[in-house]
């Protein structure tokens, strides 16, 4: 995995909130991106183990999902039992993966 520093080829993606205990995103973009390509070696990163589960990555008692829509995707993000400080490092760190990341194996993005 690689994560450019700066603004080109970066997604457009617009942090919703947090609704119902998951931060929401919103990204846009028109083809279609392998999710599962950016967000899986991210977590291994921290040093968190994912499954993939459908649309979407499980890791122990959180998940991170996508829908793909029209206009873009819909990511919705729900952390495991943690202190509020390593919630907000996650959620910002995998944000800019969304944003930012390259998958490694060169899959669509």
């Amino acid at each position: 995995m690689s994560i450019r520093l700066f603004h080109r080829d970066a997604r457009i993606v617009l942090p919703r909130g947090v609704i119902d205990g998951a931060h929401v995103w919103f990204a846009a973009h028109r083809r279609p991106v392998a999710w599962a390509a950016l967000f899986a070696p991210a977590l291994l990163l921290v040093g968190v183990t994912c499954q993939p589960d459908g649309d979407g990555l499980r890791f122990g008692s959180g998940n991170i999902r996508w829908r793909r829509g029209r206009l873009g995707t819909t990511i919705r993000l729900r952390l495991p039992p943690c202190s509020e400080k390593k919630a907000v490092l996650l959620a910002r760190g995998l944000l800019k993966v969304a944003r930012y990341g390259r998958p490694a194996d060169g899959a669509n993005s």
